[in-house]
């Protein structure tokens, strides 16, 4: 009867491996779609803290695991604790994605300067409609380029939350949880 909790631990662990690459793949497909539709901006910043919160959520299994297989499991939430560091570093340690700032206000300064140009009359009602025109689709382009990134930075937050939850709550609790997996005598 000993080899039903390993069995059963085992069975969990690939339900869990094969779910998280089918959630991974949909995301991936998701993003591939958004890109295909041209709202393609993705910022380096979110792809950091994204593999921050990879490793963080990583270091807070394998600490578990560990202190519980081989270790003292009283030490089950160290992992968690690295976790926790590597998160709230990278939360004040990275620096803003200047790109997509630099490039609205480019945008901007750029329609500001033509604007500054076209402020004469137009002299037909056909050259006025091509003006509002183009002035609309400057500011529909910026509003894009606005909104994804504002996305961004909301997609960065869940990121970096999730992780320093979990790993806070690894490191309080990860030694109850390594308490579980030990199975020595």
């Amino acid at each position: 009867m000993e080899w039903i909790p390993i069995f059963l631990g085992a069975f969990k662990g690939i339900v869990l491996i094969v779910g998280m690459f089918y959630a991974i793949k949909w995301h991936y497909d998701q993003d591939k779609k958004e890109k295909d539709a041209g709202n393609d901006l993705q910022s380096p910043t979110e792809i950091r803290y994204f593999v921050v919160m990879i490793i963080a959520l990583g270091l807070s299994v394998i600490g578990i695991v560990y202190a519980g297989s081989w270790g003292n499991p009283e030490d089950g939430g160290r992992g968690g604790a690295l976790g926790c560091i590597l998160v709230f570093f990278m939360s004040f340690a990275a620096k803003p994605d200047t790109p997509a700032i630099a490039t609205i206000s480019r945008a901007s300064t750029n329609s500001q300067s033509d604007n500054a140009r076209v402020v004469s009359d137009p002299a037909t009602l056909t050259e006025a409609q091509a003006q509002l025109a183009r002035l609309k689709d400057e500011l529909a382009a910026q509003d894009a380029l606005f909104s994804a990134r504002m996305e961004s930075a909301w997609r960065e937050k869940i990121y970096l939350g999730l992780a320093s939850v979990v790993c806070a709550i690894t490191w309080k609790f990860g030694a109850i949880a390594a308490g579980w997996l030990n199975f020595a005598p």
